[in-house]
């Protein structure tokens, strides 16, 4: 800690750091297992870096330079006010090419205006765009899509990430993962990898998808990233539906039976393939019951962990509630075109990095009116933050 702090900011860091010490234990640590990657580090996230690692400590030494900006403050209600916020976790569609063809697919909109305005970031321009993400905090690049590993130049722009500050992390459908692909993913240096499982059966989760075959080939794509030492999850998302007919209990059966460290929740939104669905969303009763289910796995070491899209804020900010939207306060994202948004869910864009620097753009998410201040739940559940949504866009 350095020396010229005064008393009130030393305790102000201690208390703080001392509740993310907490929040990473009880979550990520508490009776689960690890799993051992190629670097021989003990992984048990594929968001949050291992213990221990150069890339923790720098996630660690940012939190503490946001918890001493002078421009924090502490609201009436305890709520802390971020003046500092760092992009811990950045996302990044690098393609919206993909081979299946989705009945809950949140880039539909996304892929077919790419295909009209033909404006696809160049691999020299995300190359660029990770180098400033890392440069102004990151500590995690996701890279989503589509398909992720269908973009040319994928391995190249993983192996040039700096590993000491930074992890890398993809999303696939796992139609893809064969040796040869898992074997250079391994030599770029990939530090893990959620594969996405809609169902627990094969035939569901193959028509959901649109594609034949696709549920053996995933399971089997596990299986080899797992022997070539990257950390796997499974992703899927969730319906009050699903969960109805028992469905995140089979899958997380499934997780077990793999051998996966994560799960992770995706709350189904309207938008995308489902923007016409209003009423398909979680409501507040729903997050409640998915609560219960993630608590009751928490508890049992014999699951995977489970990490839930509004759960990770409170696990980079320690004074976060546990539920808390990381859109615009540890996370952002950047579509395929070059355009930030809060997450890949929200089609609210802040600007494009080919026009302003990704600092200037992240900053100005604290002078939003929606996302200055965090939010306990998904915004989607809010009345006021869709009619805001429609405003938005009818005014773009």
């Amino acid at each position: 800690m350095p020396e010229h702090m005064e008393k009130w900011q030393r305790s102000r860091v201690r208390a703080n750091i001392e509740k993310y010490r907490q929040a990473q234990e009880e979550y990520y640590s508490k009776n689960k297992p690890y799993f051992i990657n190629a670097r021989g580090e003990k992984v048990f996230s594929l968001i949050s870096p291992p213990f221990g690692s150069l890339v923790a400590r720098r996630r660690v030494r940012l939190i503490q330079d946001n918890i001493l900006d002078n421009r924090t403050e502490v609201a009436a209600d305890g709520q802390t006010l971020w003046g500092l916020r760092t992009p811990h976790v950045v996302t990044m569609a690098v393609t919206y090419d993909c081979q299946c063809d989705c009945d809950h697919c949140s880039a539909l909109d996304y892929r077919q205006r790419l295909a009209r305005e033909q404006n696809q970031m160049t691999l020299a321009e995300w190359k660029r765009t990770i180098n400033e993400a890392v440069g102004i905090g990151a500590t995690c690049v996701v890279l989503t899509g589509g398909e992720p590993l269908l973009m040319d130049g994928l391995y190249e722009l993983i192996e040039g990430i700096d590993a000491a500050k930074c992890i890398c992390t993809l999303f696939t459908n796992g139609g893809l993962l064969d040796e040869q692909v898992v074997n250079r993913l391994r030599q770029a240096g990939l530090f893990g990898a959620f594969v996405s499982i809609d169902s627990s059966d094969q035939g569901e989760h193959d028509r959901n998808r649109g594609l034949p075959g696709l549920f053996q080939q995933a399971l089997r794509g596990i299986g080899l990233l797992q022997k070539a030492g990257i950390a796997t999850g499974i992703a899927t998302y969730v319906s009050r539906e699903k969960m109805a007919a028992g469905e995140i209990d089979r899958i997380m059966e499934l997780a077990k039976s793999l051998g996966v460290v994560e799960v992770f929740l995706l709350d189904q939104i309207p938008t995308g393939s489902l923007k016409d669905d209003p009423d398909c969303g979680l409501t507040p009763a729903d997050s409640r019951q998915l609560n219960q289910i993630r608590e009751s796995y928490k508890a049992r070491p014999d699951y995977p962990r489970i990490i839930h899209q509004t759960l990770f804020a409170s696990l980079t900010y320690p004074c976060q509630a546990e539920e808390g939207c990381p859109a615009g306060l540890v996370t952002m994202h950047i579509r395929a075109n070059g355009d930030v948004t809060p997450c890949d869910f929200t089609p609210l864009s802040f600007g494009n990095i080919r026009e302003r620097s990704l600092k200037e753009i992240w900053e100005s998410f604290k002078e939003s009116p929606i996302y200055s201040i965090p939010a306990k739940c998904c915004r989607y559940q809010q009345e006021e933050f869709r009619e805001y949504l429609a405003a938005a866009n009818a005014d773009a």
